[in-house]
This record gives C-alpha cells, sequence and structure tokens, in this order.
C-alpha cells in the first residue's frame, strides 16, 4: 500500500512556483532491497533531464514511479500541482517509450501510432491528420502502412516516439530509448530527438547509463549511485564541479591523485608542494585526492613556466581519432597518470614511449575531494 505522506521526520517544503514534476520524499524497497531512498527532486517545465548512473542505481525504478508502473512506498509526486501519487497509470498525463519499444507486431506503423490516440474524443480525420504530422516529424512520411517488422532500430524507435507523443502528453519519458541501436544511428536520432524536443517543448526525462548521452542532450542531469541522488546540475556543472568523488569519476576520465592537507589548507602531494589549489575545511593532516581531469593536464610548452609541473615519461600511447592518450609516469609521486592531447606534435615534445615529458597541473582544473577509506 503506497503510503502518500513524506517521511515524517523531514519537513515539506511548499513553494508558489508551480513546477512541471516535484519529488518529495520518495522512497521504494524490493523486500530488503531499497531502489530509491528520500528522493527530492523539482523539474521545471519544458526541460530535458537525464538520469545518469550504473546499473542497480535506481534511475529506471524512479521513472516507472514517476509513469505509475512502480508504485512508491511513501513520498509525493506533483505534476504540474497536482499529487498523483496514487493515481493509476491511465489518469496521469505522460507518454512513454521503452528500451525495447513496445510496438505491436500485428500493427502497421499508423495503426501504431494510432494507438495513443484512443479515447481522445478525436474524430477519424483527425486522427489521421495527427498521425500523418507525427509521420512527418519524426520523418517517416510515407511509410505509414509498414509493419515494425519491415523497419530498422532507429525507424522503430521514431515509431515509438510518435506514438509516445500522439496524445500531447505533458510529461515524456524516455527509458534508455537509444540503447538498442548501433553508435552512427544513435548518435543521429539522439540529436533529432533533442531537436524534436526543443521544437515541442515538451518536458522529457530520459534515463540512460551513457555519460557522453547525458551530457550532449540534457539540460539537466541527475546522477544517482545506490538508489540516492549524488548531484544535480548542468552538464557543465556535473563535469566541471563535480559534488562527491563518485561523480568525479563516472561523468568522463578523472586523475586522483592523493595528496595531505597542511597548515592554511595548503597542499602536498607527498613532499611537492600543490601551487594555487587550498583544501579549505579540511583540517591539517587531512589525506584528500586531488582530482584532474586528463584533457587538462598541460604538455610540453604548455607546461613550461606553469605552476605544479612534474617530470615524467611516456607509458603508453594511443591515438582515439581527435585526440592522443598517454599514460605518463612520475616517479615524485609514485603514480602513473592519464592526459590527451588534439595534436600530434603541437607540444613540442617527442611522442614515443620511454620519452621524458614536463606536465603540469594547472591550480583552477583542480578538484579536492577528502580521501574515502
Amino acid at each position: 500500500m503506497v503510503d502518500n505522506s513524506v517521511n515524517p521526520s523531514r519537513p515539506v517544503e511548499v513553494t508558489e512556483a508551480e513546477k512541471a514534476l516535484r519529488i518529495s520524499g520518495l522512497s521504494k524497497s524490493f523486500g530488503a532491497f531499497q531502489a530509491l531512498r528520500d528522493i527530492e527532486l523539482e523539474i521545471e517545465k519544458g526541460e530535458f533531464v537525464c538520469f545518469l548512473g550504473p546499473s542497480g542505481c535506481g534511475k529506471t525504478t524512479l521513472l516507472r514511479a514517476i509513469a505509475g508502473l512502480e508504485p512508491q512506498d511513501y513520498g509525493l509526486i506533483e505534476q504540474n500541482g497536482e499529487d498523483v501519487s496514487s493515481l493509476p497509470v491511465h489518469r496521469r498525463d505522460f507518454g512513454i517509450v521503452f528500451q525495447s519499444y513496445a510496438l505491436f507486431p500485428n500493427l502497421s506503423v499508423t495503426r501504431n501510432v494510432g494507438y495513443g490516440l484512443r479515447g481522445t474524443g478525436m474524430s477519424k480525420a483527425q486522427r489521421h491528420a495527427r498521425i500523418d504530422d507525427l509521420l512527418a516529424m519524426v520523418g517517416l512520411e510515407g511509410q505509414g502502412s509498414k509493419y515494425p517488422a519491415q523497419l530498422s532500430g532507429g525507424q522503430q524507435q521514431r515509431v515509438a516516439l510518435a506514438r509516445a507523443l500522439a496524445p500531447s502528453p505533458g510529461l515524456l519519458l524516455l527509458d534508455e530509448p537509444l540503447s538498442a541501436l548501433d553508435a552512427q544511428v544513435r548518435l543521429h536520432l539522439r540529436d533529432q530527438l533533442r531537436q524534436l524536443q526543443r521544437d515541442l517543448g515538451v518536458t522529457t526525462i530520459m534515463v540512460t547509463h551513457d555519460q557522453d548521452e547525458a551530457l550532449a542532450i540534457a539540460d539537466r542531469i541527475v546522477v544517482m549511485r545506490q538508489g540516492e541522488i549524488e548531484q544535480i546540475g548542468s552538464p557543465e556543472e556535473v563535469f566541471t564541479a563535480p559534488a562527491t568523488p563518485f561523480v568525479a569519476g563516472f561523468l568522463g576520465d578523472m586523475n586522483f591523485i592523493p595528496a595531505n592537507v597542511h597548515e592554511g589548507g595548503t597542499l602536498r602531494i607527498g613532499t611537492l608542494p600543490v601551487a594555487g589549489a587550498h583544501a579549505h575545511g579540511f583540517g591539517s593532516g587531512a589525506a584528500v585526492n586531488l582530482c584532474i581531469r586528463p584533457a587538462n593536464i598541460l604538455v610540453g610548452t604548455a607546461a613550461e613556466g606553469a605552476p605544479n609541473q612534474l617530470q615524467t615519461r611516456i607509458e603508453t600511447i594511443s591515438f582515439r581519432g581527435n585526440v592522443h592518450r598517454l599514460v605518463v609516469r612520475c616517479d615524485a609521486i609514485d603514480q602513473s597518470l592519464e592526459l590527451e592531447f588534439r595534436h600530434k606534435g603541437q607540444s613540442g615534445f617527442e611522442l614515443t614511449e620511454g620519452a621524458p615529458l614536463t606536465v603540469a597541473l594547472p591550480p583552477e582544473d583542480l578538484v579536492v575531494f577528502r580521501a574515502e577509506g
């Protein structure tokens, strides 16, 4: 039985602004396993929000709770100011696209899309006009007579999207809709989906485990781990200013460098002082990690005259199309680092394994976290 109240130990803040979606104190357990823990989330009208996290983090359970497909144990779900926490699925204002698309194999494209218009009170002519508009919108003009088995994966995804949009829902829910597609089709449809969402202005939530996908498509990202929200922010915020070590490591590659806090919040990596970086709020002697992304490490001529220089040697080199990825060894800190740069030869150093390489850690690109454990 669903308890529509929030956790009584936590007061609910009531604001005047009406949100497209407001979730307060939402929790869900499956037996002894707690899938969601006290989720708090607000989504603005017209936003494109991605739920991002590893398998088992609770992102799909949260999406299904919003849809009413997986009723929460307790907590509130409000859509446009209305409490929908206990409403059955058919009374909630949303369209949904599943990972498998869930098309009816025995129905044509036209009838699959038209299925979402049942019970809307539209005339037959209005339904056909709406279906034609939707098929044109998703680039499937003239495909209405075909059946799902006659379509490519990308075309099936578009049919599922058109069906979800048919009744003009207030909320569009997408459960990893691109994950079954090959890389090139996925990139193409990702861009089309984002443009379509912008054109329609429909509030959209997409579940994904793909960091690049979330960074490219979302207005805001909700990073989840073990049933809890680790951070909510724009793609730029969660990437450049991660709130936790998990977010730092999950969203793109990250170097973690053990360091210690000294008097006044100054930092040292072993015996090497770190210029320009401070650990305010940490006591003297605290163990921390300095985090820096591979692309932010300066190399070769770019490192000359920069603070926090380290002398390294190149261990491995890999070509990644637009960038070279290097693993370098720094004996002074007894650690290997990953770095990347865009064009061979532009940084004035020899690109061979075993060659020496000067690198530098820009203070403005260092993020400090307390060492775990």
